[in-house]
């Protein structure tokens, strides 16, 4: 190395001509390391601590075992985007998926005819032999009004398309309505957005419209009514869990005392309730904020939770009881449980709701209560019916909670989403979405044409004008001499 140097020296550098040669050889050596670097197409390293840019597990987990040929055109968007990097990463998982990077239009007249495209058009086209679907720049994005961050959703929107063309029956979750309950309109849009990222088929069910529970129903949910349900209904959910049904039932205390006699009828056949009451965390390592109805519970390892329980687990806001029958009472109902959610020895559970004290009161029982739990019955040697209890649902809506100077959603704290995405995973069998999902809560930013011009000048032309202006002092510092 030491006679290279001095090579360098003594014969290049003292002569300005060599000089000039020699610094047109390292550029063009620079320039030809970056050109077969990208033609390597070498992947990517993600330092981001959320791994932003690289396929998550759950998206691996649903395209891995995909045997229908889908085909991904990537339209008006330059080969090195971010979104040109995303998609190379699907054909690397499995490769019947394949992808082409389409910059401009004109140069598939066939596809611009096709799908009546427009010249300036940026979109995704994911295509089966079947069918197609088409996603726009807008849907590869949403926006948080609490933070007013744009949050890029696009690996989920695609891998979303991917599935929905291959999947041979997507899990149709119906969401009870009639009583009041919360809505997935307007209370849970965002677990709403997120079961259908997932490549579920996300609907209303009234029974007072339907004479049944339909039959392709993968899981009934019940979101806290507020009224109860008729006695027609409860046949219609008796005989829904005589055929093996599922239920996910979410619901808030009842700090009114209303009745609901009815919903109680499906809630005996399981051995279960809701006690009228809250439970106030005492062990301020199980509360958040320093308010002790806000539970953070211990989380029983399944395979719905097991990263979970290592990952922080999730958030209760002003949980209540759930009492279980007598275990003779659940033999003979031949049901069996599991708790998953459950509070520290130290919380109380208060049924005088209008007392405000956060400390124990004469009346409240203090001890570990269970705040959700699964409930196997067995209807026949080949049939079980399961019911999910959660004793909370407002830790899944969006009504944004002041904390300091920012606003956030019930559903964004801790690991809620991803909870309550992995048991409604685990009660519709589909085991391969149940992961942590990558946050992808930033601000994104997309460069125009213009600007991506203006940063590619400057990356290039900096480096150049200063090389340049390097050669002219030395050449003038050596006349001098």
């Amino acid at each position: 190395m030491k006679k290279i140097i001095e090579i360098l020296k003594k014969k290049w550098l003292r002569d300005t001509s060599k000089t000039i040669i020699l610094v047109v050889i390292l550029f063009a050596v620079f320039i030809g390391i970056n050109v077969l670097i990208q033609k390597a197409d070498i992947q990517d390293i993600d330092l981001t601590k959320n791994k932003l840019y690289t396929l998550s597990d759950v998206s691996i987990n649903q395209i891995k075992d995909i045997q229908k040929d889908v085909k991904i055109y990537v339209i008006g968007i330059e080969e090195d985007s971010s979104i040109g990097d995303l998609v190379k990463q699907y054909t690397s998982k499995n490769e019947k998926i394949t992808y082409e990077i389409i910059p401009d239009i004109q140069d598939r007249v066939d596809l611009k005819s096709k799908y009546n495209l427009e010249d300036e058009t940026q979109l995704i086209i994911v295509e089966s032999e079947e069918n197609n679907k088409i996603l726009t720049a807008s849907d590869l994005y949403t926006y948080d009004y609490t933070t007013y961050q744009q949050i890029d959703i696009s690996e989920e929107k695609i891998t979303n398309a991917i599935v929905d063309l291959t999947i041979d029956e997507k899990p149709k979750i119906y969401f009870l309505t009639g009583h009041n309950e919360y809505s997935i309109q307007n209370h849970m849009i965002y677990l709403n957005a997120y079961l259908q990222n997932e490549a579920n088929d996300v609907q209303t069910l009234d029974l007072l419209v339907k004479d049944q529970v339909p039959e392709d129903t993968s899981l009934l949910v019940i979101a806290s009514p507020q009224k109860d349900i008729l006695d027609k209904e409860v046949e219609q959910i008796t005989n829904y869990i005589n055929k093996g049904g599922k239920i996910l039932f979410l619901n808030d205390p009842n700090f009114e005392g209303t009745e609901f006699p009815n919903m109680q009828k499906i809630l005996d056949l399981f051995g279960a309730r809701f006690d009228e009451g809250i439970i106030l965390e005492q062990d301020t390592d199980k509360m958040a904020l320093q308010s002790p109805n806000y539970i953070i519970p211990n989380i029983a390892s399944t395979e719905a939770t097991k990263d979970i329980v290592t990952d922080g687990g999730i958030l209760l806001i002003n949980a209540t009881r759930i009492s279980l029958a007598e275990a003779e009472k659940l033999e003979e109902l031949q049901v069996t449980s599991q708790d998953i959610l459950t509070t520290s020895e130290k919380a109380l559970f208060r049924k005088e709701v209008e007392n405000t004290s956060t400390t124990k009161i004469a009346s409240d029982e203090e001890g570990s209560f269970t705040v959700g739990t699964k409930l196997t019955k067995k209807i026949n040697d080949e049939t079980n019916s399961t019911m999910y209890l959660i004793s909370d649902n407002f830790f899944l809506v969006d009504y944004p909670i002041t904390i300091g100077n920012a606003q956030i959603y019930p559903i964004q704290f801790y690991n809620n989403r991803d909870y309550i995405l992995n048991t409604i995973a685990e009660l519709t069998d589909r085991e391969d979405t149940i992961s942590i999902r990558k946050d992808t809560g930033v601000i994104t930013y997309t460069a125009t044409e213009t600007q991506d011009r203006i940063i590619r000048i400057i990356i290039v032309a900096y480096p150049t004008i200063i090389i340049l202006i390097g050669i002219i002092v030395w050449i003038i510092r050596r006349r001098k001499k």
